[in-house]
C-alpha cells in the first residue's frame, strides 16, 4: 500500500505542477486523476485484502474488480463529458498518463502479492 501511496503522491505533485503553469485547467487536470487513484486504491485494497484467504479464487477477485474498473471508467467518463462542460483535451491529457502509470504501480503490487 506504500507504493502505491507514494505513486499516488507523485501523480498529485505534477498535477499540481501543471495547474500552476495551466491555471484555467486546474479542474479538468485533477478530474483527470481521480478516478484512477479511487480506482486504484480499491484494487489495491481488494488484492491485499482477500490474497490471504485460502478458499477465495484469485483470478476470480481479479476478473470481478476488472468488471469493476470497466463499469466505473465508463460511467466516469461519460458523465464527465456529458454533464460538466470543460475542455476535453486537458482532461484526457491528466487522465490517461495517471491510468496507466497507477495501473503498473498496481501490477507491481499484484506480483508481490502472489508471490507471498
Amino acid at each position: 500500500m506504500k507504493l502505491y501511496t507514494f505513486a499516488v503522491i507523485l501523480f498529485i505533485g505534477v498535477a499540481g505542477i501543471s495547474s500552476n503553469y495551466y491555471k484555467s485547467y486546474t479542474s479538468e487536470i485533477y478530474f483527470g486523476l481521480l478516478a484512477p487513484v479511487f480506482v486504484g486504491y480499491l484494487n489495491v485494497l481488494f488484492m491485499k485484502k482477500y490474497s490471504y484467504i485460502e478458499g477465495v479464487s484469485f483470478k476470480k477477485i481479479l476478473f470481478k474488480l476488472f468488471a469493476m474498473k470497466f463499469v466505473f471508467y465508463g460511467a466516469f467518463i461519460l458523465i464527465i463529458f456529458t454533464v460538466y462542460s470543460f475542455n476535453p483535451i486537458s482532461f484526457m491529457c491528466s487522465f490517461t498518463p495517471s491510468f496507466i502509470g497507477l495501473h503498473m504501480v498496481e501490477v507491481i503490487i499484484l506480483d508481490k502479492v502472489q508471490s507471498k
